[in-house]
Formats: structure tokens, C-alpha cells, sequence
């Protein structure tokens, strides 16, 4: 089961990021994000209701919780950003390479990965590069790199939180308590965010249509579903085998853009993005 959900997590993951790009291209990354967290919020409250909750709590303990919160808000508004400017073939597998990040927090912490660990580190990095490598043409030579960026900071921030969240909070609170303050935190966060911003990006109010309020509902609904496959996966097996079949979400996403978007790459794009692909599942091994 624990093979199951972990392909239905990368499933949901990749079908949400390509709603979460659709998304931002129409309303932008803050009202999207806010939309987003919200309803993933009354998602987990109406999934986790009646469920026991932990009561040991600590300070040292609510600091990890708000160092974890942190990192959660700024994965998702960073991610966004890059799903909303950038390539979607090529920054969706340079975000998933969170994976790299919680391999590299985990050995420093004590844990001794395997050897293959290390060759999907030097894999991953050639990947990066060559994905981003585009054609050099007079209109645009450094095109490819819009969004790259981004993606790279919500990989180091999705990799520290999942590092956080599962080798400090969940062994002692669960998951209840943790995945609700993420997403009351994130919430709170984008509409500060929001309210605060001098940014002439979206003028005037967003009117929510049919079009938008589906891909929002669908991009949390997605998002909730593959949280609940990976949590789910990590009780039933091991946390490397369904990390290693979640964290290929990217596939997913990279062939709904090619599908819909008739994104094109060049050869050697491909090639690195086949690099990054296989970089994250030696160290998710």
C-alpha cells in the first residue's frame, strides 16, 4: 500500500501544480496562493475532525513548529511565482528537488545515507544546469532562467520543512495539530501579504468566475489528497520508497505542460530535466 500512495501522491502533487500554473497566470501568485491555503485549510479541518491530538507541547517545540510554518509559507509563494513566470518543464523538477535538500539536512544530522545518495547530489546539480541552459538567441538568451530562481528557493524550503516536520514535529505531535497550524499560518501570512502590497501586478479586485473558483477548489483538493497519500505512504512503508515515488511529481506536471501548453524544450533541456528526474530518485533511495 505504502507503493500506492506514494504514486497517488506524486499524481495529486503534479495535477495541482499544473492547476496552481493555470492559476496564477489568470489572478497572480498572492491571491492565488491565499485562495489556495485557505481551502486547503477547511479541507484539513473538515478531514482531521474528531481525530486525538497529541498534548505534549514545549517551547523548543512550538520554535520548530514556527521554523517549519516559515518554511511552508515561503515553499508555496515561491513555487508559485516561478509556476506563474517561468517554463513550467523546467522549474517543476528543479522545485522538486527538495528531496536533495532533506538528504543533505539528514546527514548532517546524524543520519549515513547511501552511496547513491551522493551520485543523485552530483546528478541533480548537472540536471539544474543543463535544464536551464536555453537557446541562445538575440530576443531572449537568458529566457529559460525566469522562474529558476524561485523554484530553487521553494526546493530549500520545502526540504528543510519536510526535514522539520518529520524528524522533530510529527514523531511528537502527530500530524493534526502540525498540518493545521501550517495551514492557518499560511493563510494568515498571504493575506498580510496581500493586504500589504504596493504592487500594481493585479489591479483592482479579483472577480472570482467559474473558471477560476474550479481550478482553485481543484488545486486544493489536489494538494490536500497528495499531503494525505504521503502521510499515509510513510505509515505503511519506508519513508525513502514513497519519498523516491512522490517526489516524481515533476513527470507528471511536465507532461500535463507539454500536453496543454505545447511547451517546447531543446534537446539538451530535455536531457537535464531527465538528469534532475533521476538525480531525485537515487537520493530519495
Amino acid at each position: 500500500m505504502g507503493i500506492l500512495y506514494g504514486v497517488l501522491a506524486a499524481v495529486f502533487w503534479g495535477v495541482g501544480d499544473f492547476f496552481i500554473t493555470l492559476l496564477t497566470r489568470r489572478i497572480g501568485t498572492r491571491w492565488a496562493l491565499l485562495s489556495i491555503q485557505l481551502l486547503s485549510l477547511l479541507a484539513w479541518l473538515l478531514l482531521l475532525f474528531g481525530r486525538p491530538v497529541p498534548l505534549v507541547f514545549s517551547a523548543a517545540l512550538g520554535s520548530i513548529l514556527l521554523a517549519t510554518a516559515a518554511c511552508h509559507v515561503l515553499g508555496p509563494a515561491l513555487v508559485y511565482r516561478a509556476f506563474e513566470i517561468g517554463n513550467l518543464a523546467i522549474v517543476s523538477p528543479i522545485s522538486s528537488a527538495f528531496a536533495i535538500v532533506t538528504a543533505v539536512l539528514s546527514l548532517l544530522s546524524g543520519e549515513r545515507p547511501p552511496t547513491l545518495v551522493l551520485a543523485g547530489s552530483v546528478l541533480l546539480m548537472v540536471g539544474v544546469t543543463l535544464a536551464t541552459r536555453g537557446e541562445s538567441t538575440v530576443d531572449a538568451p537568458r529566457a529559460s532562467f525566469r522562474g529558476v530562481p524561485e523554484a530553487l528557493g521553494s526546493a530549500l524550503a520545502f526540504g528543510t520543512m519536510f526535514w522539520l516536520f518529520y524528524f522533530y514535529i510529527e514523531p511528537r505531535l502527530g500530524y493534526v495539530v502540525p498540518l493545521i497550524s501550517l495551514k492557518t499560518l499560511a493563510v494568515l501570512a498571504s493575506a498580510m501579504a496581500l493586504v500589504l502590497s504596493r504592487s500594481k501586478e493585479r489591479a483592482g479586485p479579483i472577480r472570482p468566475g467559474p473558471t477560476l473558483v474550479l481550478l482553485a477548489v481543484g488545486a486544493a483538493i489536489a494538494d490536500t489528497a497528495a499531503w494525505f497519500a504521503y502521510i499515509e505512504g510513510m505509515r505503511t512503508a519506508y519513508a525513502t520508497v514513497v519519498t523516491a515515488l512522490a517526489s516524481l511529481f515533476s513527470a507528471v506536471t511536465v507532461l500535463l505542460a507539454w500536453r496543454f501548453f505545447r511547451e517546447r524544450l531543446a534537446a539538451h533541456q530535455w536531457a537535464g530535466v531527465a538528469v534532475i528526474l533521476l538525480g531525485i530518485l537515487l537520493v530519495s533511495v
